[in-house]
C-alpha cells in the first residue's frame, strides 16, 4: 500500500448506502503525518498553484507542500488535494475532497472530523468562521508530539449539495496549530481562514 493510500481512511455511515448513492467521509489522520516524518524524506509532488484551494500569504511558512490524487474503495471514489504548511512554531494542514459519481460527502462538525488526527484533544469551543466555514478552537496533542500541547483551531466547509441527498460534492477540512500557550485569537483565526482562497466554486 502506498503512503497516500495509507493516509486515507474511509468510513461508511450506516444506513445511508443505496444502489445509486454511497456516502463517504475521510478522517484527517493524514494531516499530521508530515509532522512525524523527517523533513529530508518529504517532497512536494504537486505544484500548489494547480490546486482548487490556495493558501495565500504563505510566506510566513518556511515549508509549503502540496499533493493531489484520487482514491477508490469499492463504490466509493473521488479525488483529493492536500496542502501542508509549517514553520518553527506552527503547522497548517488543509484537505479538499471532491466526490465522484454516486458518491457524496456527509456534513459533520470540526471535532468529529478532526479529533482523530490528535493523540489527545480537549476544550473544543466554537470560533469565528464566515464564508461557510464552521470553526472550532481547541487544545491538541499531535500524534508526533504526544507530550506537547498546541493551541489549535479546526475547520470544515461543505459546498455543492447533491440533489436528493444529505451530502455534498466538495468538502474542505483542516487545522492550524501553534506553540503559543494563550490560545489563538479571533483575529488570527479569521485571518488564517480568510487566507484560504477557493477556486472550485
Amino acid at each position: 500500500m502506498s503512503p497516500t493510500q495509507n493516509r486515507l481512511r474511509l468510513r461508511l455511515r450506516p444506513g445511508i448506502a443505496s444502489r445509486t448513492t454511497i456516502a463517504f467521509s475521510v478522517t484527517a489522520l493524514g494531516f499530521a503525518l508530515f509532522l512525524t516524518v523527517p523533513s529530508s524524506t518529504l517532497r512536494a509532488s504537486t505544484d500548489c498553484s494547480s490546486l482548487g484551494v490556495e493558501l495565500q500569504d504563505s510566506a510566513e511558512f518556511t515549508k509549503v507542500e502540496c499533493d493531489e490524487g484520487s482514491f477508490q474503495h469499492g463504490d466509493l471514489f473521488g479525488s483529493y488535494e492536500d496542502i501542508s504548511a509549517r514553520n518553527s512554531h506552527s503547522v497548517y494542514a488543509v484537505r479538499h475532497e471532491i466526490a465522484g459519481t454516486h458518491t457524496y460527502i456527509i456534513r459533520t462538525d470540526p471535532q468529529t472530523m478532526l479529533g482523530s488526527s490528535f493523540s489527545k484533544s480537549e476544550s473544543w469551543s466554537t470560533a469565528p468562521g464566515g464564508n461557510g466555514f464552521s470553526v472550532a478552537r481547541f487544545k491538541g496533542w499531535l500524534k508526533g508530539y504526544p507530550d506537547f500541547p498546541f493551541s489549535c483551531f479546526g475547520f470544515v466547509r461543505y459546498s455543492g449539495h447533491v440533489n436528493q441527498s444529505t451530502g455534498y460534492r466538495h468538502g474542505l477540512f483542516g487545522f492550524y496549530c501553534d506553540t503559543q500557550t494563550d490560545g489563538i485569537s479571533d483575529a488570527e483565526t479569521n485571518r488564517l481562514i480568510q487566507a484560504l482562497q477557493l477556486h472550485f466554486e
